[in-house]
């Protein structure tokens, strides 16, 4: 069903405010096909910021940037969770603060997430989560340990009970806030990515969305959090990108290949990376799951650092892969050997293979990304996170050597098989143009420690084995550039409560943006695009704050938003029921 055929009178005729409709209704005729669009069209055209809170209002002392919002599920709370180590607590309806939980981590607090109606969890730059009651904020539940840098996403699987946690030390960790021992909780770390930025669960927990600094979104489908840890052991996405943009096998990461074989029943692996034409994305660092888990919304910066971009991709699972997913990376099997005259020439690959696109360079920390000392808790320095986590540049001490190679062309590696005599794990035999053959032992485990032993007795693991590079799919359904104002900081993007809209920060206010004119769901309006389609300027509420905007969010059960920027500034924004707005 798509959108074809509304017309600006059909929806003035259903819109909130039309006495019509709601005749209409009293009557007990049904709503035609459309109607809900153009319901919701006019409630969210008609959104204006009416309330405000800051400190000067509540008379109190700065409570620095509002990094992250949260409503409760049944939407009676909104919690803030801001720069200044506080967690601020309002009523979403009145919009009065209510509580004030002053010093409740050691660092800023970056996310809040509801657990029920009652209980919350906040994670901070002091590398600890904390668990809280609403009916006792005097002091919190518990104090999770286990990561050692700063922890930036919390998300609840529902389906297992467990608290989801990641940060910029590149873990992932789960939680059974219903254990309890002596030290902790019972934790596990599940999974480890250099350059994480975001790790989200859709509603159902079946699906795992992962960004990283290096333009990655990761996907794990049929998501099972307690075996997670044993079927991704020892595997990099940035490693097994790195080999998709290279063309070339990397064996160590072409051993993973079976995580993204479309027959596997759990913790499948998926790789998203297609972003519009003029993004060249290097750092996702915001992303938010559709409430039915149908796609998901990213933001990214692009590798000059010059723009911003709001991406939706299909993240929903596909039971059925297409030829063209992978391609094979070895040679045919050789012919007869025939005499022939010697050639002098370049040899030709008889299997062309996918321009990729070239890698982003990378700039290091400490040139032109340092920051003042006041500045470093709260410039989120995109620079510096990419040049330690990314684990694609290479290490300051190996830099310069680096550069004076980079002056002189690359050799070309190109793998051949092992000698007839060696045995069935040995070393799988790489060379170097004009060079010394190196080898590469896929047997031994790498120097991380993560990469686990192969059975040497398979029969499978022979050197003749061919190796195969997959080709991610395209999943971009639409797309918006941003405004680039306020360079390092992450602003932290929404859907609304039925997935209709998405809420982008803008500067120092807010945008909403519609899929299409009619403000249609997604099932219905992606049947009418043929390819990545741009997204639609609702409304735009500017210079509401004072400084720039970094969160909002709107609420579950009301047509309700709330956006936060960096001076500690609340704003609520409601439909307006004055004249209409056609």
């Amino acid at each position: 069903m798509g959108t074809i055929g509304l017309d600006s009178s059909f929806m003035a005729k259903y819109s909130a405010y039309s006495p019509y409709r709601l005749i209409q209704r009293e009557t007990g005729f049904e709503n035609p096909v459309g109607a809900g669009n153009a319901m919701a069209r006019s409630l969210y055209r008609a959104m204006k910021p009416l309330a405000s809170w800051d400190c000067e209002i509540g008379n109190t002392a700065p409570i620095g940037g509002v990094f992250n919002l949260e409503f409760s599920p049944e939407g009676s709370l909104l919690v803030a969770a801001c720069e200044k180590k506080s967690i601020q607590i309002f009523d979403p309806l009145t919009h009065k603060r209510i509580h004030s939980v002053n010093d409740a981590h050691l660092d800023c607090v970056n996310c809040v997430k509801f657990l029920d109606g009652r209980m919350f969890a906040t994670c901070s730059d002091d590398t600890t989560i904390a668990l809280w009651d609403v009916r006792n904020l005097k002091k919190k539940i518990r104090s999770l340990l286990g990561h050692s840098n700063w922890v930036k996403n919390i998300e609840f699987s529902v389906k297992d009970k467990l608290l989801v946690t990641s940060g910029l030390d590149g873990s992932i960790y789960t939680w059974d806030i219903n254990s309890y021992t002596e030290f902790n909780l019972v934790y596990q770390r599940v999974f480890h990515a250099s350059g994480l930025m975001r790790c989200r669960l859709s509603p159902d927990a079946k699906q795992m969305v992962m960004c990283t600094t290096g333009g990655l979104l990761v996907i794990i489908h049929n998501l099972n959090l307690s075996t997670l840890s044993k079927d991704l052991h020892g595997f990099k996405p940035n490693l097994y990108r790195l080999m998709q943009r290279s063309q070339q096998v990397i064996p160590i990461a072409a051993m993973y290949d079976h995580l993204f074989d479309a027959k596997r029943t759990e913790n499948r692996v998926e790789f998203v990376s297609d972003f519009p034409e003029g993004n060249d994305a290097e750092v996702v660092s915001a992303l938010q799951i559709h409430p039915q888990g149908w796609c998901a919304l990213s933001r990214n910066i692009s590798h000059d650092d010059r723009s911003e971009w709001s991406c939706i991709h299909d993240i929903q699972p596909s039971d059925s892969v297409s030829d063209k997913s992978c391609r094979d990376s070895s040679s045919p099997p050789p012919p007869p050997r025939v005499p022939a005259p010697r050639r002098t020439g370049r040899r030709t690959r008889s299997h062309p293979y996918h321009q990729p696109r070239p890698m982003a360079a990378v700039t290091p920390a400490g040139e032109g990304g340092a920051t003042n000392s006041g500045q470093v808790g709260r410039n989120f320095n995109m620079q510096r996170i990419m040049g330690i986590n990314t684990g694609i540049s290479p290490p300051g001490a190996l830099r310069s050597r680096h550069l004076h190679a980079s002056a002189r062309p690359a050799p070309r590696l190109r793998a051949s098989a092992a000698p007839a005599s060696s045995a069935p794990d040995a070393a799988i035999y790489a060379t170097l143009d004009e060079s010394e053959p190196i080898h590469i032992h896929t047997s031994s485990p790498s120097t991380s420690g993560q990469t686990p032993r192969r059975d040497s007795t398979s029969e499978d693991e022979t050197p003749e084995t061919r190796h195969y590079i997959r080709q991610n799919r395209e999943r971009l359904l639409y797309y918006k550039e941003e405004t680039n104002l306020g360079k390092g900081f992450i602003k932290e993007l929404c859907f609304s409560a039925d997935g209709r809209l998405v809420c982008s920060p803008f500067g120092r206010g807010m945008r909403l943006l519609a899929l299409n004119d009619y403000c249609a769901e997604l099932s219905h309006c992606v049947q009418d695009i043929n390819g990545p389609t741009e997204m639609v300027d609702l409304v735009r509420s500017l210079f509401i704050h004072q400084d720039l905007v970094v969160s909002s969010k709107f609420s579950p059960r009301h047509h309700l938003l709330v956006t936060g920027c960096l001076e500690g500034k609340v704003v609520w924004y409601d439909p307006y029921s004055g004249p209409s707005v056609y």
